[in-house]
């Protein structure tokens, strides 16, 4: 049986692959050399992923990514990623500029079957994880408008420099919004203006107001600032660019060398949440003479800041740097500026994960449990994993089982709402085959005594037709209990008996009793035969929340 409650036999642990790193003792061979940016969880950062990748259709050259290195020789390069699921990502070229550049990878080959498909990268001594998700051949066109429609782009960020005369690249990107109200694929892009276009290609998985990244091409013919309009089916909305002569600008950060003087932080910064657009710093600066510029920070928790673009006029100016990552731990965390060959410092402060969910699908949130009675250990944990699964076409979140660090079985989970969901792919330990339901497994929003039933369907118990069936009743709500010495307020208690039937009426076989707590998951369970001839009662002793 696979319940919530077998995978809570559990310590915790934060599995990552780890970049190992090389002593930096290059000989002239010719060949760059470096380390992938990933942060703590061993996912790629950042990544873009570009193109629409869909099971047995082939690969164009609309299906890339681009992640960044941290190049520490310079030289020519082939980064590329193992095959999986039909498919792989490779780039080669050269790199010329030590310090942080942005590669492209090139997917080639046919992805098989639709899911998430999780590949590794590999560069120099180091690598990083990638996901990419395929849907099926039957995913159909998604359904958004453009953010700001019909006037400005709301959010719009400018990345990378504009150079007249000089051709855009990877680096030449600009994100903007969009409100997705049906899922599916997507492609849009903007007109031609001074040279410049800007697409991008991809899937909308979920709905709501997200970012997208439009990819630059073509070389810019004049300097100045020129307006683009992006446009899809039913919407459109306008950027504007400023290209540069061609020199580097001469500025200074204001406050150098110390405290960035004025410097302002936008956004919201919580521990295990991604970094938008909307999480930025602003800068005040100084401008001596107008051309190109780029400004970075150092990487700190799991974050990091960058701008790069021209300056068109002297005197003061406010320059948004664009932060990326994924906080790692709460705090205030100090950053160095750095541009103009001047640096100044300035403090982020990162506020705890808040989860209000009774059953936490966030990655890489763990638990560990004991019996009643017994005692504690951390052998063995369930963690949720950063990669989500497809199931008879439904998205879910996946719980791993681990015992000492490893993977030894899993159970799949999504929620909708205040509803919670399982996939019931058991046998449960009576019927012949497993069972392949989604079924509710909790409702917050009814009230006590207010049940539902899952219905799995129809299997075979020693040869004969038999059919499963679980009624689920809210025992209580806004409980409040100590468990393992740990006190939770907010539960809900819910019951399940599970009944089968050969013919001759629904028989219970069993019952079980769940205690779920707001934001922190399955806190207690007991199990029992019936008619009783074993109990199986456990509880959780620690809980990690990201």
């Amino acid at each position: 049986m696979k319940f919530v409650k077998y995978l809570l036999t559990a310590i915790t642990a934060i599995v990552f692959i780890a970049a190992c790193q090389k002593e930096l003792d290059f000989v002239t061979d010719g060949l760059a050399h470096g380390s992938l940016k990933s942060d703590l969880t061993g996912d790629c950062l950042p990544s873009t992923i570009n193109g629409i990748y869909k099971a047995d259709s082939l690969l164009d050259n609309t299906n890339f990514v681009d992640i960044q290195v941290d190049l520490a020789a310079v030289g020519t390069y082939d980064i590329k990623s193992d095959t999986v699921n039909g498919y792989s990502f490779r780039g080669t070229g050269t790199l010329g500029i030590t310090g942080i550049n942005t590669v492209r990878l090139y997917a080639s080959g046919k992805p098989v079957l639709s899911g998430t498909d999780v590949f590794t990268i590999r560069f120099d001594s180091t690598i990083c994880i990638l996901n990419v998700t395929v849907i099926g051949a039957s995913t159909g066109v998604a359904v958004y408008t453009l953010g700001g429609s019909p006037a400005t782009c709301s959010g719009a960020i400018i990345n990378g420099t504009y150079t007249v005369g000089t051709a855009l690249d990877v680096n030449t990107t600009v994100t903007v919004t969009v409100n997705v109200t049906a899922t599916g694929t997507y492609s849009f892009g903007t007109d031609t203006v001074n040279g410049m276009v800007f697409t991008s290609v991809g899937v909308f998985t979920t709905l709501g107001v997200q970012a997208v990244t439009l990819n630059g091409a073509g070389t810019p013919l004049a300097a100045g600032i020129f307006n683009l309009t992006a446009t899809n089916i039913s919407s459109n909305c306008t950027f504007s660019v400023t290209v540069g002569g061609g020199s580097p600008a001469v500025f200074s950060l204001d406050g150098t060398p110390n405290a960035c003087a004025g410097a302002t932080v936008t956004g919201s910064y919580t521990v295990g949440t991604a970094l938008t657009t909307n999480e930025k710093v602003m800068l005040n600066v100084t401008v001596s003479s107008i051309g190109s510029y780029s400004i970075t920070s150092n990487t700190i928790n799991g974050m990091t800041f960058t701008r790069s673009s021209n300056f068109v006029s002297t005197g003061p100016a406010n320059i948004f740097l664009i932060g990326s990552g994924t906080p790692i731990a709460s705090g205030t965390f100090d950053f160095i500026f750095t541009g103009g060959g001047t640096t100044c410092t300035f403090s982020v402060t990162v506020n705890p994960s808040i989860n209000l969910d009774y059953i936490p699908e966030t990655a890489f949130s763990n638990w560990s449990d004991r019996l009643v009675g017994g005692t504690a250990t951390d052998t063995s944990y369930v963690q949720v994993s950063p990669n989500s699964i497809i199931k008879n076409t439904i998205t879910y979140k996946i719980f791993e089982l681990k015992t000492l660090g490893v993977a030894v079985d899993s159970s799949f989970h999504r929620k909708n709402g205040g509803m919670y969901y399982q996939l019931y792919n058991d046998a449960f330990g009576l019927f012949d085959a497993p069972f392949n339901k989604d079924g509710l497994l909790l409702d917050s929003n009814l009230a006590v005594n207010a049940s539902w039933l899952t219905d799995l369907g129809t299997n075979t118990w020693n040869g004969l037709p038999a059919t499963g069936l679980i009624e689920c009743v809210i025992m209580a709500k806004g409980a409040t209990a100590v468990i393992a010495g740990n006190t939770y307020n907010n539960i809900i208690k819910v019951q399940y008996i599970f009944n089968y039937n050969t013919g001759g009426g629904n028989i219970v076989y069993a019952t079980e009793e769940s205690w779920y707590a707001k934001g922190k998951g399955l806190v207690y369970d007991k199990y029992q035969d019936s008619p009783v001839t074993f109990t199986l009662e456990s509880e959780t002793t620690r809980i990690q929340i990201f």
